[in-house]
């Protein structure tokens, strides 16, 4: 059930070929033009600013454009040093561009600015720029407003842009970048080595799953191939922080990627500052990196116990009965709203925002959503209510100021909750592909459906229904208890073990004996060198009980 109709999309799907599936970045209407003036900036000696975002999408964009420039400069005879970096601070700043900044940037010399992962939603602060003397490349994959900056865009979404894939991460349009500039260099005949910009593609690996993009077309070949250099990655910084979580090079897949490595760079920006991910990705010495992975790994720490703290908090605030819920506390953190609304998401099956009451009279927040339900919609209706916003269909991040305005904000979004999602929206289905028994369950099926990944958006990974099974036992486990281990039995004669995560407290309805139906998902545990199949249990309900 992937949507593939046409053979060319199987094999794309099955077989993702590096050098056949990628699109030429050259058909980015200005990307030659964007690579001329970066070559200019080299020529002159100019100050070139990279302003990226805080997120890990933004500081992976970040990261390779900085790498690529500073190459290519050493390669032309120009200044690396001159290329920088700016991050925004997430809570006194927030997102995109500022006119502070601009200002600050043109004071300390920057004559090209280059924004990664923000800029399409910054007119009027390029336009400020343009004044002050700075010229500006947007390289950007966000909602694409009304007004769009007039400048040099790489971006696949803007009007009348020829570029055939639109869902790249931002990381993957600074890939394109850099692939870009790696090929004018060679024309210019500089000495690029031929397949220089693979080594890039751990980085975009890491923002493609951490910002939640479809792994489908183009984006399922650079994270099928980006995965292959990440388990192997040249990245001293990225070497640390990856033995620093607890996993192993050559070992390394999406849900390393989406729950080790990714929240570990997020960590950063959410408990004080992006540059500290930026310096360990970019981090040369073994010994630094080390040090560096050590402190993204204590903010993640305390990440998350700040995310629980927030969660206990905004629970006490839910609104029962709500097609959305507007939950609001006083000093929550920016950094880990976003991470609580996702996780009510799920919990509710409802479009959730989580806003923090700063000290200052705003209310600084994200939003999360469910499918059928377009939050950036939402906030272009209710836009004189908000100071600023800005996101996809299915995420977002905003700023509210005074009291009113939060109560227009909540009355209109409730309106429109109730305009478009119907009682059958708010109703939490499971997507099967098809229904198994328990002796079909083989390393042959194991092997079929490895032939799927990399799994993620767009492509989850295949849930099964196992129907009237025997429940033989259960067995808490976990230091809290809240995991359980299930024995069943199906159509041969050996029981199957199951594992569920959380779902002890689930269990507790039911008894050794009872006719159940289950939702799996099946895996591979390795444990000291040994593989065994892993049957994890999703979902369980009632099949009658047996005599």
């Amino acid at each position: 059930n992937r949507g593939l109709e046409t053979q060319e999309q199987v094999d794309e799907f099955l077989l993702p070929d590096y050098g056949h599936d990628l699109h030429d970045p050259f058909l980015f209407r200005e990307m030659q033009a964007a690579c001329e003036r970066i070559f200019l900036a080299i020529e002159k000696q100019e100050r070139v600013v990279v302003h990226g975002d805080y997120d890990a999408d933004g500081v992976s964009g970040t990261a390779i454009l900085l790498t690529a420039f500073r190459e290519v400069a050493v390669l032309a005879g120009g200044d690396p040093s001159l290329f920088v970096s700016y991050i925004p601070h997430r809570e006194h700043e927030g997102y995109g561009l500022n006119s502070d900044t601009v200002r600050r940037l043109a004071t300390d010399g920057c004559t090209l600015l280059i924004t990664i992962d923000c800029g399409i939603s910054n007119a009027e602060e390029i336009s400020l720029a343009k004044e002050l003397g700075i010229e500006t490349i947007v390289v950007d994959h966000h909602q694409v407003p009304e007004h769009i900056p007039k400048c040099i865009l790489i971006h696949p979404l803007v009007p009348g842009e020829t570029y055939p894939y639109g869902n790249l991460a931002a990381a993957g349009v600074a890939f394109k970048v850099a692939t870009a500039l790696y090929e004018v260099a060679r024309r210019r005949n500089l000495e690029v080595p031929v397949g220089r910009e693979k080594w890039l593609l751990d980085l975009v690996a890491i923002a493609t799953v951490t910002d939640f993009m479809k792994l489908i077309g183009e984006n399922r070949t650079l994270e099928k191939w980006g995965l292959v250099v990440l388990n192997k990655t040249r990245r001293p910084g990225l070497q640390q922080l990856i033995q620093s979580a607890g996993l192993e090079l050559g070992r390394l897949d999406t849900v390393s990627v989406g729950f080790y490595i990714g929240p570990r760079i997020n960590a950063a920006s959410r408990m004080d500052h992006a540059d500290l991910a930026l310096e360990t990705v970019l981090a040369e010495d073994a010994g630094r990196a080390a040090e560096l992975a050590t402190q993204l790994n204590a903010c993640n720490v305390d990440r998350q116990k700040l995310t629980e703290e927030i969660v206990r908090q905004a629970r006490l605030v839910i609104e029962d009965g709500c097609r959305i819920q507007i939950l609001v506390g006083d000093g929550w953190s920016a950094g880990v709203v976003g991470i609580v609304a996702g996780r009510f998401t799920t919990e509710l099956g409802v479009p959730v925002f989580v806003l923090g009451r700063q000290d200052d009279g705003r209310f600084v927040g994200s939003g999360r959503s469910i499918p059928g339900f377009d939050v950036m919609q939402l906030l272009r209706r209710a836009e004189n209510s908000l100071a600023r916003f800005g996101g996809h269909p299915e995420a977002c991040g905003l700023t509210i100021v005074g009291d009113d305005n939060l109560v227009e904000f909540r009355r209109l979004a409730k309106e429109y909750a109730d305009e478009v999602l119907a009682d059958h929206d708010l109703r939490p289905v499971l997507r099967v592909e098809c229904e198994l028994q328990t002796s079909q369950i083989d390393w042959s099926l194991i092997s079929e459906l490895e032939r799927f990944e990399p799994f993620g958006v767009g492509n989850p990974r295949p849930l099964f229904l196992l129907s009237g099974l025997q429940l033989r036992s259960v067995q808490s486990v976990g230091r809290d208890g809240k995991h359980v281990r299930v024995s069943v039995l199906g159509d041969r004669p050996q029981e199957t073990k199951l594992i569920g995560f959380g779902l002890a407290a689930r269990l507790t309805e039911f008894s050794s004996g009872d006719r159940i139906d289950a939702v799996v998902e099946l895996g591979v545990n390795q444990w000291n060198g040994t593989r065994t199949i892993q049957v994890r249990l999703v979902d369980i309900r009632s099949g009658g009980t047996i005599s």
